[in-house]
């Protein structure tokens, strides 16, 4: 598993009618967190460090609930970006985030995005080829997303 040091925390995945998205963490709120900054990457709104000198502001908390891991990944997701969409703002941070075997609950932080929007659409996270399991004394997953 890479760590920090040696790349960035996710990676987005080419598939020829979706797009994906591998996220690595040292915990599973770390790797929930890797992957909400991955969604906000895909979607064109990940807040640019040393961007405008706005203070982030609260958003919405973002609750989800499901039966074992890999759902609960993808309700997270989900949520996250509905809750990215219906702001239309930049996520600036994911804080305050606990992830259980059947829940995972965080805020997000949020600013004005500097820019036009220029990233992907989406429409939803989606169980295709969905993974999150342990590896390398870590987290890894992997997620794809209806365009």
């Amino acid at each position: 598993m890479p760590g920090p040091e040696d790349q960035p925390a996710f990676e987005i995945l080419e598939h020829t009618a979706d797009i994906g998205l591998r996220a690595w963490g040292a915990t599973p709120e770390a790797l929930f967190e890797n992957a909400a900054w991955g969604l906000a990457d895909i979607l064109g709104v990940r807040a640019q460090e040393g961007g405008a000198d706005q203070k982030p502001v609260a958003g919405p908390a973002v609750n989800a609930r499901a039966a074992d891991i890999e759902a609960l990944l993808v309700e997270w997701l989900n949520e996250v970006l509905f809750a990215l969409e219906r702001s239309g703002a930049c996520l600036a941070d994911v804080e305050a985030l606990k992830v259980v075997p059947d829940e995972a609950d965080g805020n997000l932080l949020l600013v004005a995005c500097d820019e036009q929007k220029t990233g992907t659409e989406l429409k939803a996270a989606t169980y295709h080829q969905i993974s999150v399991r342990p590896e390398n004394g870590g987290w890894t997953a992997t997620v794809f997303f209806d365009v």
